[in-house]
């Protein structure tokens, strides 16, 4: 009865607040997948469904961006981990390089106070981090600055304990020894998922800041390996590549969005995570593209339904790596990467060389997302799918064999920690796509 009470008044609070959305995934689990750590009040929810929203939108303007870069390629990356390391970087920005950052990633300080987007994060952090045998997500981030700048110790405890991240000191006058330091240690935090990050390392370099993640989770119920057949996906009119389609009959969380030509479909893993794929009618791909918004997607969330579905979708391996230093000036964040950038609050400058100029040379992010039949390999001999016959007259087929978008949503209140685009299933791989017949 108690929880029962508590779930009745925080969804109450939730609905008050008017922006987060909860996956009807998740409605018969605990709390905890409601609220993260430390929050207990209606105020603090209303307060990290505002900063979700602007994480949304956030994360819709980047990719868009990504897209106008490369519109024929696949798109993959992580919307919270940029969020992060730029959140990061206001702990020790000041002036118009803090206040750009702030207002690019769509905060405004007068409806929300900066120690509370910090907080938001730390405890996602720790959400995300709690072991779940369910789950491989290797994630992180971390600065490396020169050593003649001094690094100030309140920043690099600031950085450890709200962003579980790390600020190091090196040598960047060996470019070669500092490049391969750093790719080594990325290397060994990832578990050898992440290779190769950095490059371009020069005597110039001040600073670089590194983010990485890699994803792959075990569905909730599994699919059958067996099913698993070559099929055709259309890359465009001209080319098609043979790619392994997974099936699976089951009952799914469905919506058909009429106003934008689109399916919509929600798939539940067995880890705190959930898929949200949309696929796009044939053509209307740009459409979809040009409206995604928060409020765009709280809509696909609050329709969909229940559905007997057979389902067919190519197995996945994606991945993106991007230098954002080219990317963010066109978010009008252009301050932390030029020489009028004030990052006094990372280093000392009483102690500064005089002809060194503190600012950012490089911040690359790499996504990893792999997605089979199962999950994990330690969960593959554990963990059996389930069958479930239905009638071919009730059941509906929805194949994605053509671009659709992808989007891995982290609990609590569906945060979007992956988004994007396939394009070219087979394009991660190193494969080739092959002329149409």
């Amino acid at each position: 009865m108690r929880f029962k009470f508590f779930l009745s008044v925080l969804l109450i609070s939730l609905q008050a607040a008017g922006t987060c959305h909860v996956s009807p995934h998740r409605l018969g689990k605990s709390g905890s997948d409601f609220a993260f750590r430390g929050t207990h009040n209606a105020k603090d929810a209303s307060l990290n469904c505002k900063i979700i929203e602007k994480n949304t939108d956030f994360a819709f303007t980047l990719y868009k961006q990504l897209v106008s870069q490369a519109p024929d390629l696949n798109v993959f990356f992580s919307p919270l981990s940029v969020s992060m390391i730029l959140s990061l970087l206001t702990l020790g920005a000041h002036s118009t390089t803090r206040s750009q950052i702030l207002v690019g990633l769509g905060f405004n300080l007068k409806e929300i106070q900066e120690d509370a987007i910090h907080k938001f994060f730390q405890n996602l952090i720790l959400n995300l981090n709690v072991p779940n045998p369910a789950l491989q997500l290797s994630m992180g981030s971390a600065l490396f600055v020169e050593e003649r700048l001094r690094l100030l110790e309140e920043f690099s405890q600031n950085v450890k304990t709200m962003y579980l991240s790390e600020a190091l000191s090196i040598d960047f006058q060996y470019p070669v020894r500092a490049q391969k330091r750093i790719n080594d240690y990325i290397t060994e935090q990832s578990q050898k998922k992440i290779a190769g990050l950095v490059k371009d390392v020069d005597t110039k370099t001040m600073m670089i800041l590194v983010n990485y993640i890699f994803f792959k989770a075990s569905w909730e119920r599994n699919f059958d390996p067996k099913r698993t057949r070559e099929d055709n996906f259309i890359v465009s009119e001209k080319t098609m590549v043979k790619v392994p389609m997974m099936i699976h009959e089951d009952i799914h969380y469905y919506f058909r969005d009429r106003s934008l030509s689109c399916s919509v479909l929600q798939i539940a893993y067995a880890s705190n995570e959930t898929a949200l794929f949309v696929l796009p009618d044939q053509g209307q791909m740009k459409r979809v593209e040009a409206a995604l918004t928060q409020k765009v997607m709280k809509r696909w969330l609050k329709g969909l339904k229940k559905r007997a579905m057979e389902l067919h979708i190519p197995k996945l391996y994606l991945s993106g790596k991007y230098e954002l230093q080219k990317i963010l000036p066109a978010l009008k964040i252009t301050s932390v990467f030029s020489k009028e950038s004030d990052l006094s609050g990372i280093i000392d400058l009483s102690n500064k060389p005089s002809h060194l100029t503190p600012l950012i040379s490089q911040i690359v992010h790499q996504t990893g997302f792999e997605m089979d039949e199962s999950g994990p390999q330690s969960l593959m001999t554990t963990k059996s799918h389930i069958k479930i016959r239905m009638s071919t007259a009730r059941h509906h087929m929805m194949e994605f064999n053509r671009s659709f978008l992808v989007m891995i949503l982290a609990q609590p209140n569906q945060s979007i920690l992956l988004l994007g685009k396939v394009v070219n299933p087979r394009e991660a791989e190193g494969l080739s796509a092959s002329s149409a017949s």
